[in-house]
């Protein structure tokens, strides 16, 4: 069974408060409440105890995901602003 953190509406809604540069390949990230794509590609994507791979993400697209880790499908960490996490 999936644990969730217990957002409320207010915080859940609200504009982001601060930015991170993902540049490493491991899932002990905070955990985001969205994630910024500027360079689109095939990402695995750390989300509720998993790498789950998402293709084909868009340049410049927000994605509402928490997660805590990301990488290039080849296990590679991202370049210095190709995912930003969103808090």
């Amino acid at each position: 069974m999936a644990i969730f953190n217990d957002y409320t509406v207010q915080k859940s809604v609200s504009p982001i408060a601060s930015v991170t540069s993902i540049t490493n390949n491991n899932a002990t990230n905070p955990e985001s409440r969205g994630i910024y794509i500027g360079v689109g590609a095939d990402y695995e994507i750390y989300v509720d105890g998993a790498w789950t791979l998402f293709k084909n993400l868009s340049d410049g697209a927000i994605y509402p995901i928490r997660a805590t880790g990301i990488r290039h499908t080849d296990d590679s960490a991202p370049d210095a602003g190709d995912c930003l996490f969103l808090y």
